[in-house]
């Protein structure tokens, strides 16, 4: 898979995870003008917004994928456009895009929520999780991806989402960033020949992305939840398989994991068309480790705290939210505390040891951050209403 030149396939209309509807209708409206493409509008969103199906390929082995039905979850939305710029290139990977187009039709349906992409939200604008409306199916964009799946019944189903960045691997430590799922068809955890080959491709997937990311792929547990799409496909016989994308250090933007999400998508095309998708033994599968939380956004470490019992040594978990401007595009970080105490089996994506500094005012757990860390020669780190205001060096 290095092979693949993906900077050459990579979508520059895209740089950060804060773009809207008008900007995918943008690129989707280029690509309808190709005829490799067709492209259609298959419904509207609640507040009138079109919603496209990009489809390519001819072959009899029929794959849907859908992305943002969360619409503060882009980075799947990314990844597909890097796709059809690689089914469109001309260049030394033809033989693997031929083989693909030649067995397989893919459907693409790159953003389901755009009334939630607008707000960067995860809800629809009549306030309903998509994802959770496949048995009461009052909203349109779930009225729509079922209408799809009935009109294409596709042999496979690639659901696209982003998980919390605070999801770790079990055992590791580090953060989640690649998990994965073949959902389940009932509380009993039962192995249909439909999700057989879902947990065959994860399964391949997740050996694949070792090259990249040891130590960083999870797995969702099997808890049944017969509101969401995955089961419902599952159950209906389509393969289904979750993809979310979650934190890397550094990645703020989702840029790596952008990547990441293309490579592994080009990679179960591949195993899909050529029929390889792996055995009958679902024992690696079964072994992905979980995902779990033993990660903060930020963990300070080694404060010294004046209690009525007398000092002690502790350590402050913070995560962050964001909050956008007033544009949308800019996001400010407001930490809140998660834990306080001993904290040395967590991991942290930013790590402060405060070298023994006096934690100034109580934390308050899950409140906004604001407290003072000083040492003898001033301020070191000071949090008010969640901002972080000073950090200095040498402690």
């Amino acid at each position: 898979m290095n092979m693949y030149p993906y900077s050459s396939y990579r979508d520059i209309s895209f740089v950060d995870r804060f773009f809207k509807h008008e900007s995918v209708q943008s690129r989707i409206s280029q690509f309808t003008s190709d005829k490799l493409f067709r492209t259609r509008q298959t419904g509207k969103s609640v507040q009138g917004r079109e919603i496209n199906c990009i489809s390519v390929g001819n072959g009899k082995m029929k794959i849907l994928v859908w992305s943002q039905m969360h619409g503060d979850e882009p980075t799947g939305t990314m990844a597909i456009f890097d796709l059809l710029n690689f089914f469109k290139a001309d260049d030394d990977q033809n033989d693997l895009r031929n083989m693909i187009l030649h067995n397989c039709t893919l459907h693409f349906i790159p953003m389901l929520n755009p009334d939630g992409a607008e707000l960067y939200q995860r809800r629809n604008a009549q306030g309903i999780d998509i994802n959770r409306d496949f048995l009461a199916k009052q909203a349109p964009e779930t009225l729509l991806l079922l209408n799809i799946q009935e009109e294409i019944h596709p042999d496979f189903g690639f659901n696209l989402h982003d998980q919390s960045t605070l999801w770790s691997v079990s055992g590791s430590r580090k953060p989640a960033a690649i998990s994965l799922l073949a959902p389940p068809v009932d509380n009993k955890g039962t192995i249909t020949p439909a999700r057989q080959k879902a947990i065959q491709v994860v399964t391949s997937v997740y050996n694949m992305l070792q090259d990249y990311i040891p130590g960083q792929i999870g797995r969702w547990n099997e808890e049944y939840e017969p509101r969401a799409v995955g089961e419902t496909f599952q159950r209906s016989g389509i393969s289904t398989i979750l993809i979310e994308a979650g934190g890397f250090s550094g990645d703020h933007e989702k840029q790596y994991l952008r990547e990441l999400n293309f490579k592994v998508l080009l990679h179960s095309f591949k195993q899909i068309a050529a029929n390889v998708c792996g055995n009958d033994d679902i024992s690696i599968y079964q072994n992905i480790p979980l995902n779990n939380k033993e990660l903060f956004h930020l963990l300070i470490r080694n404060c010294r705290v004046s209690t009525p019992g007398g000092h002690i040594q502790a350590d402050i978990g913070l995560n962050y939210t964001e909050e956008p401007d007033a544009a949308g595009k800019s996001m400010k970080k407001v930490y809140s505390v998660a834990d306080f105490g001993d904290l040395s089996t967590w991991n942290a994506y930013e790590i402060i040891d405060a070298g023994n500094a006096a934690l100034k005012h109580p934390v308050i757990i899950d409140a906004r951050a604001t407290f003072n860390i000083m040492n003898e020669r001033g301020f070191v780190l000071s949090f008010a209403d969640g901002v972080k205001q000073t950090f200095k060096q040498g402690i």
